[in-house]
């Protein structure tokens, strides 16, 4: 894949124009690792509350860019319509009325009843037992042992119940929808897999900065953060780094527990889409087979060709050699005759010509090649194929 730099000045036009949860995507990353790009870059970004004053129309204020010098260059991967998603991070759809489509719009329109009643899947009541147990880290999440599977539920002690009543009428929905949940010992602890796709998913509770202070050890002084749990809920599907991922969360309109359909219906909705990027990487991997046995075939004429004229130039070669040849034996013959020698068939220097004349024939191309003791070559080893030349003493006399 071609690697190209990132335009820090069009970059920066683009982060405040563009929400980073929207403008990710077009790079084929996540919102997070755009935003470590612009703090690399030192491009400032927009602060809390400014897209929501611009939406409003209301005036906002833009940071200018400021000039830096001795910038780190950053590298990426540079994207294609064939492989990220669009700008608005929208994948390109097919026509309404398509009937995969039409049932994921159905199941995210469903209401998904939360019943403490309902019969605990066996993973969220062993999920259960282990948070129950488990110690609240320093942002007040409950985290299981590191060598042991359990969901992807990190919350506090108080959300732990809502928190495993949502993700039990969620993993029973994705059953529901022919799809099956598993637990791994990684990173993406929660995997279901729909239609043979594995998809991570989470359940996590967003916390708050509650105080901060600087603390002095000896000469070093350090800020020290302390957070707690805000209750509010969060469930996401995908990896971290997908552009595919998809994020639901408690809002001021709708709660987690009234967005169920939606979050099983991103489910399908990904699964359809790495479904979609399957077929068309195979498609690619198809075309790219295709065009390169044509090459195979192209560079085969080529060299069958290369094999023609490297034929072609030989003949010339060797009929200008012939050529040259009976040129010589015209002139030799020429100043023998008028040496007064014998050039009779029978005479030594009469048969020396008669040699030289079949040695040209058998350079022209154009005429049958006369036998020679030269043709068993091929029989004696390599190592006797030694030609000594005797060469004509300077009065042309070639008596050797």
């Amino acid at each position: 894949m071609e690697i190209e730099i990132w335009d820090r000045e069009q970059l920066y036009t683009e982060v405040w124009e563009t929400p980073l949860i929207k403008l990710a995507p077009k790079y084929c990353i996540s919102a997070v690792a755009l935003g470590k790009v612009c703090r690399k870059l030192q491009i400032p970004l927009p602060g809390r509350g400014y897209w929501a004053k611009k939406e409003m129309g209301k005036p906002v204020v833009r940071i200018s860019l400021p000039v830096v010098k001795d910038l780190p260059v950053v590298r990426r991967f540079k994207t294609t319509p064939t492989n990220c998603a669009k700008p608005d991070g929208k994948q390109v759809e097919p026509p309404p009325d398509d009937p995969e489509l039409i049932q994921i719009a159905s199941i995210e329109a469903q209401s998904f009843p939360i019943d403490p009643e309902t019969k605990q899947h066996k993973l969220v009541v062993a999920t259960g037992r282990i948070l129950r147990h488990a110690r609240p880290d320093e942002k007040g999440m409950l985290n299981g042992p590191w060598n042991e599977p359990w969901l992807d539920i990190r919350v506090s002690k108080s959300s732990l119940n809502r928190a495993l009543l949502l993700m039990n009428t969620i993993v029973h929905a994705i059953e529901k929808e022919h799809g099956t949940v598993s637990l791994h010992q990684e990173k993406d602890r929660s995997k279901a897999t729909i239609a043979g796709h594995q998809i991570p998913f989470s359940l996590i509770e967003k916390y708050k900065m509650k105080d901060r202070r600087e603390v002095t050890e000896g000469f070093w002084t350090h800020t020290v953060y302390q957070y707690e749990p805000n209750g509010i809920l969060e469930f996401r599907v995908g990896g971290s780094g997908d552009w595919m991922r998809e994020i639901w969360r408690d809002g001021k309109k709708q709660t987690l527990e009234q967005q169920i359909g939606k979050c099983v219906g991103g489910f399908l909705r990904i699964s359809r889409a790495l479904r979609i990027r399957k077929e068309e990487q195979r498609r690619q991997e198809i075309e790219r087979i295709k065009k390169q046995k044509e090459l195979d075939e192209l560079a085969e004429q080529i060299k069958a060709e290369e094999r023609k004229v490297q034929d072609l130039e030989g003949w010339v070669t060797d009929w200008v050699r012939a050529r040259q040849m009976r040129e010589f034996i015209a002139a030799l013959e020429a100043v023998w005759t008028k040496e007064g020698l014998d050039l009779s068939p029978d005479a030594p220097k009469g048969k020396r010509i008669a040699w030289m004349k079949l040695q040209a024939d058998r350079h022209d191309p154009m005429l049958p090649s006369p036998p020679s003791i030269l043709d068993r070559k091929q029989e004696l080893p390599r190592w006797q194929w030694k030609v000594t030349r005797n060469w004509p003493d300077s009065g042309l006399g070639m008596d050797k």
